[in-house]
């Protein structure tokens, strides 16, 4: 059965909890009880409900129809608005029951069987049937509907049909670990409402779900608001108490992130995601911040960040020989760039996973800043300064372009620029638009280019990014043309494996190999996500799990009657001195 053990996050203590009552011991009994048939409870017994919650998000999705628009604020309303028929649990990672309440995996992990809820319904009242399951599947994969992302996303499937009207079967194509997985991003959508109309137009500004919230009002550009069902099917499911605890959620769009800080000292958003460590470190000096009014929440999990890198485009000449790249990433002073531009807000990255992930190899550290190892490998690669300073090989200048698409990235890419010029080194830094960029690495005319790259929680088809057959298939995600056979192999039986322990030590070789190899120089990436709110919010832990996301935390927090309280009284107090 499909029913995972999480581990149980319930904070309740008689002595530091106001109003603590025995109802409140009798639902702790009780929701222990429940939780051996199920998922335990992760919220809190102590949340309250009710009040206004408002968020700041920079920009605004092209499509309220997350299917069309693969963007992080659609995504968000999704989750509150829509249901899978699992979702992952944020302190385990392991499936939960959602709209299905239990599921069946055949042995040859082939084909997945998920009962539907019976209780399950859409916001309008209709039940959720697995037509509706089958109608969504469909709706994704019609080659007239803009939804490329997602039909990559599930392409490890063949099949979906309904068996009967609570009970949806999929079958697969290969026995693949993250198969169950990938079905906590299939947000059932009904088929009463979704059938009617242009699938890429009609449903741009509207959405329909049998989640917790539904879509009160959305301005483009501006805004959008969700109020929470008072009649939600699902507010009794175990995983679900001490969960969406406001009544009403404000998403605001912004696009200039200083704007946006000001609006939150003003009181006017609740919730802040700090996207610049510039603006962390420097710009939280205010009133609001040093009276304690506005918290500072430092999110350091296990949920994966992006890094950036500078990819070798291994077709050409220059960077085939292995120790070049090596003496390339010695000469990138990320110490540097991390203490004077990012205020260590950044950790040094060592390659394809997080230094803190389960998966990343035993003793693989950093790249040193190390002119004279560079010196000496470039020598050994047969490289030599000629009398005007210039490095050179069989009468050939060591010249090469780095392509990037942000102006931004010249603030650090001239300082490597001038120490790859010590040494003879000359770097050309051309900056070009994002279509122009994105057309050139297609194509492979580029020799270095800086990439920012996502990561998952558990690394799978890695043959995409670095497989040798990919390498010489133009658009594709290898861009620096890497080859190694033994990846090769390795990608394969990590897709196939199940068993997570042998998949860490697959995963673990590929990332040494590839460390090895040094297609790419590692970079940088954050230690943590960064979040500003106002002190009037309480939460399990933290305020987020182990596998929490900036904009998914909150949906375990809830207005604090107390702290509100205290919060309008401090404000006030600080008037009146001010006075």
């Amino acid at each position: 059965m499909g029913n995972s053990e999480p581990v149980v996050r319930i904070s309740v203590s008689p002595s530091e909890t106001p109003g603590y009552t025995l109802a409140m011991r009798w639902a702790l009994l009780l929701h222990s009880v429940l939780s051996l048939a199920g998922p335990h409870p992760i919220g809190d017994l102590r949340a309250v409900r009710g009040g206004t919650f408002t968020i700041s998000f920079f920009g605004y999705p092209k499509s309220l129809n997350y299917y069309l628009a693969d963007e992080e604020l659609a995504e968000t309303v999704a989750e509150l608005v829509q249901e899978p028929l699992i979702e992952l649990n944020p302190d385990t990672h392991e499936p939960n029951p959602r709209l299905a309440k239990s599921w069946r995996i055949s042995p040859d992990k082939l084909t997945y069987t998920f009962q539907i809820d019976p209780s399950a319904r859409f916001s309008d009242g209709k039940p959720v049937t697995a037509e509706d399951v089958v109608f969504t599947w469909s709706a994704i994969h019609s080659p007239d509907h803009k939804t490329a992302p997602f039909q990559s996303l599930f392409d490890s499937y063949q099949s979906v049909r309904a068996v009967d009207s609570a009970t949806v079967e999929f079958k697969a194509k290969i026995a693949h670990f993250q198969n169950i997985e990938k079905l906590s991003k299939l947000f059932v959508l009904p088929r009463h409402v979704y059938s009617s109309g242009d699938f890429n137009k009609a449903f741009n500004t509207t959405l329909t779900g049998s989640g917790p919230y539904r879509l009160k009002e959305a301005v483009t550009d501006e805004k959008i608001i969700l109020e929470r069902l008072p009649n939600y099917w699902g507010a009794q499911l175990t995983q679900n108490i001490g969960r969406y605890n406001f009544d009403k959620i404000l998403l605001k769009s912004g696009r200039d992130a200083d704007v946006s800080l000001e609006i939150l000292k003003k009181g006017e958003i609740d919730y802040f995601y700090f996207l610049g460590a510039k603006m962390w470190s420097t710009q939280t000096n205010s009133q609001p911040f040093q009276s304690g009014w506005i918290k500072k929440l430092r999110g350091e999990n296990l949920s994966p960040v992006g890094t950036q890198g500078l990819f070798w485009n291994l077709r050409r000449p220059l960077f085939q020989d292995r120790r070049v790249r090596l003496a390339l990433s010695h000469l990138l002073n990320r110490e540097r760039f991390i203490h004077e531009i990012f205020y260590d807000n950044y950790r040094i990255s060592t390659g394809v996973v997080a230094p803190h992930s389960p998966y990343q190899p035993k003793g693989l550290t950093p790249i040193s800043y190390n002119p004279k190892k560079a010196k000496e490998l470039l020598t050994a690669a047969g490289w030599t300064l000629s009398p005007s300073g210039i490095l050179v090989k069989e009468g050939k200048p060591f010249e090469f372009e780095m392509l990037i698409e942000n102006p931004l990235h010249q603030r650090y890419l001239t300082i490597y620029q001038e120490d790859l010029k010590r040494l003879g080194i000359t770097m050309n830094i051309r900056v070009q638009d994002w279509a122009t960029c994105l057309r050139l690495i297609d194509d492979r005319q580029f020799d270095g280019h800086l990439v920012v790259r996502t990561r998952m929680v558990d690394p799978y088809n890695m043959n995409y990014e670095w497989g040798s057959r990919e390498a010489d298939i133009k658009g594709s995600g290898n861009i620096a043309g890497y080859k190694n056979p033994r990846v090769d192999r390795l990608a394969v039986e990590i897709d196939r494996t199940f068993d997570r322990k042998k998949r860490i030590r697959l995963v673990a070789e590929v990332v040494k190999l590839i460390a090895d190899d040094a297609p790419f120089t590692p970079m940088w990436e954050p230690k943590y996500f960064r979040i500003g709110f106002w002190d009037r919010y309480s939460f399990p832990g933290p305020g987020y799990f182990r596998y929490s996301k900036w904009h998914d935390a909150f949906q375990y927090w809830w207005l604090d009657p107390e702290k509100d309280r205290r919060l309008k009284s401090a404000i006030v107090s600080a008037i009146h001195i001010a006075q």
